[in-house]
């Protein structure tokens, strides 16, 4: 899994993940948002772009909602945008658009990410 960060403008912070995110990917990694954005991760406004993630696991899944919760208490937010087929049939079937904030393209997950409504 690779993570990067895109144009950032003090009140959201736009992330790409490309790659696979599994347990394999996700293993070494205590902290992979914490340790991209900084300590102050979690209190951050951020889209997370999926388009090029190829394949998401349990372990992807898990760490997803964990950052979502994480967020939520800091009083940040997180939303995840342009997801592939594969990504998407997951959080389909997990019915995670229930739990987790979700837009189809990164224009409606940063009018999430701002406004904090669904776009």
């Amino acid at each position: 899994m690779k993570m990067t960060v895109g144009a950032s403008d003090g009140e959201l912070v736009r992330v790409a993940l490309s790659g696979p995110v599994t347990q394999r990917e996700l293993a070494p990694m205590a902290e992979p948002l914490q340790d991209l954005l900084g300590p102050s991760a979690y209190a951050k406004r951020v889209t997370l772009d999926l388009n090029d993630v190829s394949y998401l696991d349990s372990s992807g899944v898990g760490w997803l909602l964990a950052c979502h919760k994480r967020m939520r208490q800091a009083g940040g937010k997180l939303v995840l945008h342009s997801y592939s087929p594969i990504v998407s049939n997951v959080l389909r079937v997990l019915k995670l658009e229930r739990v987790l904030d979700l837009a189809e393209n990164a224009l409606a997950a940063e009018k999430t990410a701002l406004l904090g409504s669904k776009a």
